[in-house]
């Protein structure tokens, strides 16, 4: 968290924010306006609905756990990050205090990751390792010496991932949320998504590199064709009568299982080989970008944490369909942070209403 975000409340940060944004604004650029010793090495994908590429950049800087790009001009580099991080809460957290920034110089090649929620494992697997797949497609990886991180990414996921891109070889530098590291040789991927919406080549090509890593490990796993995923190791939205539900579906052949209790490969190899899911709405369902045609998953969603646009968007790209059941019932719900009542409860579901969407589910 940045220091502006500890020492100042909201109203204050989203004014110095205002400030920072039209600053920030009128002195960007895009890549068409780099200098001519930049590079912007072009990939073409089939299916793709932009641009895709890599920039070169000698003498680079990046910003934050966040990751603002800026050229040697010091020029803020717009079309190389999201649009949400000009939310001007966001910049007023994060640049209340740039005059005192630690600064740090790296050298040689660098690959920076750094963009929004790189923390969260949906927006990891959706939004940010997809950037991978640009970097090795470009013939560029091996020239990397080191990865920029910010300092939160250090969940299993994180770790993992990079070693199943073959990334484990490389150094990893960490930053935090008020430093600046200067690079000498920076490679920054165009961006490959909007938030939670990657582009149709990302489907194919996750379904690709899901697929060799299976061939090449296919002896080392067996994988149920049914499953419902459970939350137990997590600590929010988890299903109170839940030993209704498993009792229903193990008549129907669905074996429970726990993401966090396997390796990311694992659950990459299950949602590759599985047919039907059924889950909680979550973080977990984001592996589904490795599905394969026909998969089909019922989606239990509470009436507060609505998520059919986001996984169905993802079900019809990779051939799947997508169904659900939501809890409507409020008195269903126990609640355990009043200050955040759309991520922290538990809840229970209604057997009888659940089991009559269950039924449609199962027999289409």
């Amino acid at each position: 968290m940045g220091l502006g975000n500890k020492l100042l409340n909201g109203t204050i940060r989203r004014k110095i924010g205002s400030y920072i944004s039209k600053v920030l604004y009128k002195n960007s650029i895009t890549i068409n306006d780099l200098d001519k010793n930049d590079i912007v090495y072009s990939i073409d994908y089939d299916n793709s609905d932009r641009t895709n590429y890599i920039c070169k950049l000698s003498n680079a800087y990046i910003y934050s756990t966040f990751g603002y790009y800026f050229n040697k001009d010091k020029k803020l580099i717009r079309d190389l990050i999201p649009t949400g991080m000009f939310d001007t809460l966001i910049l007023g957290g994060y640049f209340a205090f740039y005059p005192l920034k630690k600064k740090v110089y790296i050298k040689g090649n660098i690959f920076s990751l750094q963009s929004l929620w790189v923390v969260s494992f949906a927006h990891w697997i959706q939004d940010i390792l997809p950037k991978l797949f640009i970097l090795k497609d470009s013939g560029l990886f091996e020239k990397i010496d080191t990865i920029v991180l910010g300092s939160g990414c250090i969940s299993s996921f994180h770790r993992e991932s990079l070693k199943l891109f073959g990334f484990d070889d490389k150094k990893i530098f960490y930053i935090d949320d008020e430093m600046e590291v200067e690079c000498e040789n920076l490679y920054i991927p165009s961006l490959p998504c909007g938030v939670l919406r990657p582009d149709k080549w990302v489907f194919i090509r996750y379904n690709l590199f899901a697929k060799e890593l299976f061939l090449r490990n296919k002896d080392n796993y067996t994988f149920p064709k049914k499953v419902y995923l459970r939350r137990k190791k997590l600590k929010t939205r988890n299903l109170l009568n839940e030993e209704e539900l498993l009792n229903l579906l193990s008549k129907y052949g669905y074996e429970s299982i726990c993401l966090e209790e396997h390796s990311l490969e694992y659950q990459f190899f299950l949602f590759y080989n599985v047919e039907r899911v059924i889950s909680i709405v979550g973080s977990g369902l984001a592996n589904l970008i490795c599905s394969n045609k026909g998969i089909k998953v019922l989606g239990i969603e509470p009436y507060i944490r609505p998520e059919e646009n986001t996984w169905t968007f993802i079900l019809e790209n990779v051939g799947g369909t997508y169904s659900y059941y939501t809890e409507t019932n409020k008195d269903n719900f126990k609640f355990l942070n009043n200050h955040n009542k759309n991520n922290d409860f538990d809840f229970k579901i209604d057997i009888d209403e659940f089991t009559k969407v269950f039924n449609t589910f199962e027999y289409n």
